[in-house]
């Protein structure tokens, strides 16, 4: 006997409702913004719970998101309003807007599946088969990420992380490499590659977790990479200092935002 089943997508979890003759259902609940995003299902049965997730091969558990259209086309301003009022030519003007909305949209997708920046979600689906990868996050999160690996090329240099960071969170970073026996290795007896992001850009729409992901490839396997988010939230201010007084240490505002909480 199934007792429950729930499914997780972006972070949030939903149960479905028994329909009571062996289907289960639910209003659709979707991310606001347009992306693919993976699915996590929890099937509880006989109080023993298994989860299928995007990592089992077998499924394709990522949820599409697309965005609607606007009209633009509206025939009707090219004609006396009279003629508009009968019947068979107001049906027909109706389907025609909607016909040239159509070809304006895909004239319009043509060009813009041209860049990166501007692609639609078709169009990076493609370019992610074509790299082989499943694309994860927003849209925008997964423009990044393709525009992250079009930056690092194939040699591992400080360089090319920075070009990584930079193109996935708008930031910059620190690269440090550690000896297998240099003194502050935090994991002494492996070489260590430390890559510590500094603040990102507020105004970019970004996984963090694609910093290791587009450059863990490149890192030789006799190495350690640790990505570090070298930056503070509000959450860390309100964990290390007593009240609003101590803040104002500080200089100014550019010094709180550059603030690293202690490791």
């Amino acid at each position: 006997m199934i007792n429950y089943i729930k499914y997780t997508v972006d972070g949030k979890t939903y149960s479905l409702i028994d329909n009571g003759n062996g289907t289960w259902s639910k209003d659709a609940l979707a991310p606001s913004v347009a992306g693919n995003y993976s699915l996590v299902i929890e099937i509880n049965e006989n109080g023993q719970s298994t989860f299928i997730n995007a990592d089992d091969s077998r499924y394709n558990l990522y949820l599409e998101v697309i965005a609607s259209a606007d009209r633009v086309t509206n025939l009707k301003k090219y004609m006396p309003d009279f003629l508009y009022q009968i019947k068979e030519i107001k049906t027909t003007i109706d389907a025609q807007n909607l016909e040239l909305d159509i070809i304006y949209a895909v004239k319009e997708g043509v060009k813009s599946d041209l860049f990166i920046k501007t692609a639609s979600n078709d169009a990076i689906t493609r370019e992610e088969n074509f790299l082989g990868i499943k694309g994860q996050g927003t849209l925008e999160q997964r423009k990044n990420y393709i525009l992250s690996l079009k930056h690092k090329g194939n040699k591992l240099n400080e360089s090319t992380i920075k070009n990584v960071a930079s193109a996935i969170s708008g930031s910059d970073c620190l690269v440090t490499f550690f000896a297998s026996a240099e003194i502050g290795n935090p994991y002494p007896g492996y070489g260590v590659l430390r890559v510590r992001v500094l603040s990102p850009d507020n105004s970019k729409d970004y996984r963090y977790e694609d910093i290791e992901r587009a450059l863990k490839p490149l890192v030789p396997a006799h190495l350690r990479l640790i990505v570090i988010k070298y930056f503070a939230l509000w959450q860390d201010a309100k964990n290390n200092f007593a009240d609003w007084r101590a803040v104002k240490t500080f200089t100014n505002w550019e010094a709180v935002k550059n603030y690293i909480p202690p490791m």
